[in-house]
C-alpha cells in the first residue's frame, strides 16, 4: 500500500491466490496472501502471544501436497473476525525460497530429463 508520498511501505511484494494451505494450531487454513516477511490466513485457529509453529503446503484442486511442505514459526501481528496477519519469526532462506518458487518468481526448479 503506497504511503502519502506514493512510496510502497511494504518491504516485500505480496502474493495472492497461490493455493497454499497452512497447518497451524492443528487446524488447516487457507493462506489469503503471503510475502517473504509474513502471511495472512483465514481466521479459525487458536491465537497466542507466543510464537506459533506452522507448516505450509502447496495444494492443487483441493488436494494437499504433503510431500513438499515447509515449516516455521510466526507471531501474530493483528487479527479480526475474518483474517489473521502473521510475521515470520524468523523468515528463513528455505521459507522465502519456497514462497518464491510457489509464486513462480523464484529460481527455476530442477527438472528431470526422461
Amino acid at each position: 500500500m503506497p504511503d502519502k508520498q506514493g512510496s510502497e511501505r511494504r518491504r516485500y511484494p505480496r502474493f495472492h491466490g497461490l493455493h497454499l494451505m497452512a497447518n497451524i494450531g492443528n487446524k488447516l487454513v487457507r493462506v489469503a496472501e503471503i510475502s517473504a516477511g509474513g502471511m495472512t490466513l483465514e481466521a479459525g485457529f487458536k491465537l497466542s502471544d507466543d510464537a506459533l509453529r506452522f507448516t505450509l503446503y502447496p495444494s492443487d484442486n483441493g488436494k494437499l501436497d504433503i510431500n513438499h511442505g515447509i515449516g516455521g514459526t510466526c507471531r501474530v501481528v493483528r487479527a479480526d473476525e475474518s483474517f489473521v496477519a502473521l510475521r515470520f519469526d524468523p523468515a528463513t532462506y528455505r521459507l522465502v525460497k519456497f514462497i518464491a518458487e510457489c509464486s513462480d518468481t523464484g529460481p527455476e526448479q530442477d527438472s528431470f530429463l526422461g
